[in-house]
């Protein structure tokens, strides 16, 4: 049995000639908040919540994940999330409640998106909501924490 030990691998000319199997995870960016945060509006609004990507190769596709506790304090409201690069939805997900009471639940979604660039790129959150108050990480710091995760997979 051999092992391979390195502490760098360059390409022979330059960094970026190295080649990464298909389906590799280059590198992976993660925040996470308990912190709440709200809105009134019904048309996308920033949450603060945003994460910078640099892509190691413009041919990269990157997969989003998103999970948080959401609320909407009237019953027949949706709330809508979305992941956006600039002004440009690159996902999203909502939770409706079809003329029932107001109701707090998980709100998970994915997302893909190729960036065709190696510049850093800043992604966002953002929600609206269609009447009432739209809330992420509703009750407390002790709620589970907010989780938005962007991993660059080689292709």
């Amino acid at each position: 049995m051999s092992t391979l030990s390195v502490d760098t691998i360059q390409g022979k000319t330059t960094a970026g000639t190295v080649q990464i199997p298909s389906g590799s995870v280059i590198q992976v960016v993660h925040t996470s908040s308990t912190l709440q945060r709200s809105t009134t509006a019904s048309s996308d609004t920033d949450t603060g919540i945003t994460l910078d990507i640099t892509p190691k190769f413009a041919t990269s596709k990157l997969y989003f994940l998103f999970s948080a506790r959401t609320y909407v304090d009237q019953g027949g409201r949706e709330y809508i999330l979305k992941i956006k690069d600039g002004s440009n939805p690159v996902g999203g997900g909502a939770t409706l409640f079809d003329g029932g009471d107001r109701m707090a639940e998980a709100c998970t979604f994915q997302a893909f998106h190729t960036p065709n660039t190696t510049s850093t790129k800043t992604y966002k959150i953002t929600h609206a909501v269609s009447g009432g108050t739209g809330y992420i990480n509703v009750q407390s710091a002790t709620d589970f924490p907010m989780h938005f995760t962007i991993m660059e997979i080689a292709q």
